[in-house]
């Protein structure tokens, strides 16, 4: 039963790339979940690995990474189905993780902040493929970080009003999950592109407009960052759930930016 689940609802629907579904979905959703405790408490946790502005720093290279992958896999420059999901996640969590553990070896030995190997390693790769991108139409670029732009400086210039909006790190959540909102807000309606997740899908059929998303991840965000303040007491494992949601929501909409970029 088991075997015939994951052969019908994974393995032949990366090979023949035909999306979503609930149920590959809620297995993604657990594999994912798992994946975020596992490394926390056996890695981070145990390291003593500071999750901080730095850490988070150092990570965001190869969030663009799997972006610039994903998005060459797309335009035929890279044709191995590694990099279709979501086999693409498995490949880049490795990766990172890897030279993760290899820039905390070269820390012990050269005394040098582990977070300068990790960011470097990261910053050189993703910038080697990210000439690879081969980008038809600039114009998406500038209508989606013109409302980044926007959504930056009401979050950060006025997000004030209430203490749960006042921390760095809840800011960065709200701001890169309304980023995620507005590549894809930008792709469906002004270039045409349809959405592959089901949920967004579902909810864009129930309200009519896809504008509505951008309330819908404000709501999520807000409602995901009280229960982290006001039931997580271990502070480094509140820091890690908010940089994950923020390393999401900027996951999702840079592929979203290039993809569009590529293809209009």
């Amino acid at each position: 039963m088991w075997y015939d689940t994951f052969q019908t609802y994974i393995v032949e629907l990366i090979l023949n790339a035909s999306g979503y579904t609930w149920i590959n979905t809620l297995i993604y959703a657990i594999i994912f979940v798992s994946a975020v405790f596992l490394v926390y408490y056996k890695l981070i946790k145990p390291f003593k690995i500071n999750v901080d502005g730095k850490f988070a720093l150092a990570l965001l290279p190869y969030i663009f990474l799997g972006s610039i992958l994903r998005a060459l896999k797309d335009s035929e420059f890279l044709t191995s189905r590694l990099f279709v999901t979501p086999s693409i996640y498995v490949f880049i969590f490795s990766f990172t993780l890897v030279l993760l553990v290899f820039s905390l070896f070269l820390e012990k030995r050269t005394k040098v902040p582990f977070q300068s190997y990790f960011f470097s390693f990261g910053f050189i790769l993703a910038g080697i493929f990210f000439t690879q991108l081969p980008f038809s139409n600039l114009m998406p670029a500038v209508q989606i970080l013109g409302i980044d732009l926007l959504i930056f400086l009401l979050v950060f210039g006025l997000g004030n009003f209430t203490k749960l909006t006042k921390s760095f790190w809840n800011k960065s959540v709200i701001f890169a999950q309304l980023a995620d909102a507005s590549s894809t807000f930008i792709g469906l309606e002004v270039y045409g592109h349809v959405e592959q997740h089901v949920l967004p899908n579902l909810i864009f059929e129930w309200a009519g407009n896809v504008g509505v998303f951008f309330i819908m991840k404000l709501a999520v965000s807000l409602l995901l960052l009280r229960a982290i303040d006001n039931y997580l007491d271990d502070k480094g494992f509140s820091n890690w759930l908010k940089l994950i949601v923020i390393l999401l929501g900027l996951a999702l909409g840079t592929r979203d930016l290039f993809q569009i970029m590529i293809f209009n």
